[in-house]
């Protein structure tokens, strides 16, 4: 899932990001933040690079994301492309809310 992270850039990766519709609502949701820069897909490759600034989003509130990230790759190892598998991955999503 997470394939590179420093303050200020993190890369996930997982075949769930090749699914536009999930994308496109983890996009809404980190671009209502001023802290996110920039967010840049490649859905043949399934990658999500999200550019932060690390300032407004200190290391003490990404830490405990690591738990939520863990959940969300063990969800994305059984995911299906179903309605059940995507309004979950979806309310996992939500989760991103607030948190930069």
């Amino acid at each position: 899932m997470i394939t590179s992270f420093f303050p200020g850039r993190v890369r996930l990766r997982a075949p769930i990001f090749k699914e536009s519709d999930l994308v496109e609502k983890a996009r809404a949701i980190l671009s209502k933040s001023d802290a996110v820069k920039n967010i840049e897909t490649n859905p043949v490759t399934g990658s999500v690079l999200i550019e932060y600034n690390p300032a407004k989003v200190p290391m003490e509130k990404l830490l405990p994301m690591q738990d939520f990230f863990a959940s969300l790759a063990k969800e994305a190892q059984h995911f299906d492309g179903k309605a059940e598998s995507r309004q979950k991955i979806s309310e996992m999503l939500s989760a991103l809310e607030g948190i930069f």
